[in-house]
């Protein structure tokens, strides 16, 4: 009896071990296969009530290759659309961010080990009533917002501590007022910091620390720097990588996939962190713009680096959600380029977000990379 408790113990120790050493994700720390799974966030919605409504999440698997093909589309119930958009690889849990006023929810999803989407939660509150950019603190375990309406002159973050745990109505966790200049759009984590894009005149990237220890309610949420971006018309989403101090950033321009003179572009900006770390205001021209008619650029709303330098021939790639079409009727689309491309040069990937009675108009990205890339 002895022996068999004392077999049983060791058993339980070794399970305890392998339990505390594996994720709970879909894949593990070092893949069998390379991931390269681009979640797509779609910003509009199905306007005629006898048409089926438009899937507003969509994944390419894998995103890394030639076809960049759409494996999976799924309605997260967003009612107007779908903004910016967040995969937590450690819970396997996505997050989405609800587009237009009306909506004023966060939808919750889950991603099963085939990849398949389930809804799991909503978290609502009239606050959010103009979402745009998502992330979420490892950490600390929240969930950050940015929302672009004003409330006497300013905009506002928004914190939820575990969301996973929240379901219907409840009340941010942290409440964090930006300055009247800023326009939150896109958020991408950096250490315990968040950089923040301004969708407003004179738009750039706002660095905000101590994420850790801002107090739950920041009436005045300063920036530590700003960078703006010279030249920059409509900043929307940015896309930022620690180890190769780089960020991209979409230019959303002054015109439409309705006016001749769309001028959406793609700035990169090398040497960043020097700039943010500053603690003051600068302008910064980016070290390459991606403009011009060879690009197919119309409306870029989101970006997304692979850091993973390709196989083939040692390149980084960048991932663009082109909001607009070039003409009326037809759907937007997931455009890839080179981290080293610059000026007028055509993507090397291209898929367009077509149905067979629906435009999709991608919004959002969030790019879950891991494992070494392939040879395409």
């Amino acid at each position: 009896m002895k022996k068999l408790f004392g077999f049983l113990t060791v058993m339980l120790v070794v399970i305890m071990t392998i339990g505390g050493c594996m994720r709970n994700d879909d894949e593990p720390v070092m893949p069998v296969r390379p991931i390269a799974r681009l979640y797509v966030s779609i910003g509009n919605y199905q306007t005629n009530a006898s048409e089926d409504p438009i899937d507003n999440v969509l994944l390419i698997d894998p995103a890394d290759t030639t076809d960049m093909e759409v494996v999976l589309s799924h309605n997260s119930g967003a009612l107007l659309g779908g903004a910016g958009i967040y995969f937590d690889p450690f819970q396997s849990g996505l997050f989405q961010a609800g587009y237009g006023g009306s909506d004023t929810t966060i939808r919750v999803m889950t991603v099963g080990p085939l990849g398949i989407l389930s809804n799991t939660g909503e978290i609502q509150y009239r606050g959010l009533n103009a979402m745009r950019g998502l992330t979420y603190h490892q950490p600390s375990k929240y969930l950050y917002v940015a929302n672009n309406a004003t409330v006497d002159g300013r905009t506002t973050i928004y914190g939820y501590n575990l969301p996973y745990n929240k379901r219907g109505y409840t009340r941010p966790h942290r409440v964090l007022r930006l300055e009247s200049s800023m326009r939150p759009w896109g958020m991408v984590l950096w250490k315990d910091s968040l950089l923040v894009s301004n969708a407003g005149a004179n738009g750039g990237v706002s660095l905000y620390g101590d994420l850790s220890k801002v107090d739950s309610l920041a009436p005045d949420f300063k920036a530590l720097s700003t960078v703006r971006i010279e030249g920059a018309t409509a900043i929307r989403g940015i896309a930022f990588v620690d180890s190769l101090d780089v960020l991209v950033a979409a230019d959303y321009g002054t015109g439409t996939s309705r006016d001749p003179v769309a001028d959406g572009r793609i700035y990169i900006i090398e040497g960043i962190k020097a700039k943010l770390v500053t603690g003051s205001s600068s302008t910064v021209t980016p070290t390459r713009t991606i403009q011009g008619s060879l690009t197919g650029l119309t409306g870029p709303m989101d970006v997304a680096i692979d850091p993973r330098p390709r196989q083939k021939d040692g390149e980084r790639t960048i991932f663009v959600a082109d909001y607009d079409s070039q003409s009326d009727g037809l759907p937007g689309r997931i455009l890839r380029f080179k981290l080293s491309d610059k000026g007028n040069v055509a993507p090397d990937a291209v898929t367009s977000l077509d149905t067979l009675n629906n435009a999709r108009r991608p919004f959002g990205l969030f790019l879950d990379v891991r494992g070494i890339p392939g040879s395409e």
